[in-house]
């Protein structure tokens, strides 16, 4: 499982497409791209998807990747 850290804070969206801000320094778990988490659509592989703070969230690969670091490899 992979953990990722922002670096400076994310838009992103949950299974609702409702947009969310994870902050500065937070901690993304089971992090993935492609293929993602139950709920969401498994069609697309430039989406990114992650737990953070209980729930599960989404936006394209390269708006998070860019703007976090792994601190856990998978």
């Amino acid at each position: 499982m992979e953990m990722r850290q922002v670096r400076r804070a994310i838009t992103v969206y949950d299974r609702n497409l409702e947009k969310h801000t994870i902050p500065e320094y937070a901690i993304l778990r089971d992090f993935r791209i492609g293929p993602g988490h139950e709920g969401l659509a498994g069609h697309s592989p430039d989406v990114a998807s992650f737990h953070y703070d209980g729930a599960v969230y989404f936006n394209m690969a390269h708006e998070i990747v860019r703007q976090t670091v792994i601190v856990q490899a998978a």
